[in-house]
């Protein structure tokens, strides 16, 4: 169990690193702590535009008496989708048609 979850906000061990590199590094002369707060804040930065995100496919309401099927695969990198030829509109008309039609079935 974190100890960091019973500790106050600000003194959590995250948050004071974070405010010393901002202050001492950021704001401040110290070389240690501008490397620190580089690399605290511009992790989270490459992550958001490196970084592979889920794509939103659709939104479906459930009736009385229907269930919900999720299915899941491993995402193709960028040439395999370039040479299957695979879209988001693609993906999104299969599961509207497969919505569809267990809706047919049921």
């Amino acid at each position: 169990m974190a100890l960091s979850r019973f500790l106050p906000y600000p003194m959590r061990p995250a948050v004071i690193v974070r405010r010393r590199a901002i202050r001492r590094g950021l704001f401040g002369s110290s070389m240690f702590w501008k490397i620190v707060a580089g690399w605290v804040f511009g992790r989270s930065t490459l992550k958001k535009f490196f970084g592979r995100h889920p794509d939103h496919l659709g939104k479906e309401r459930l009736r009385t008496g229907e269930f919900l099927t999720i299915s899941t695969f491993a995402p193709l990198s960028r040439r395999e989708q370039r040479r299957t030829g695979i879209t988001k509109a693609v993906l999104r008309a299969r599961a509207e048609a497969d919505v569809r039609a267990a809706r047919r079935a049921s």
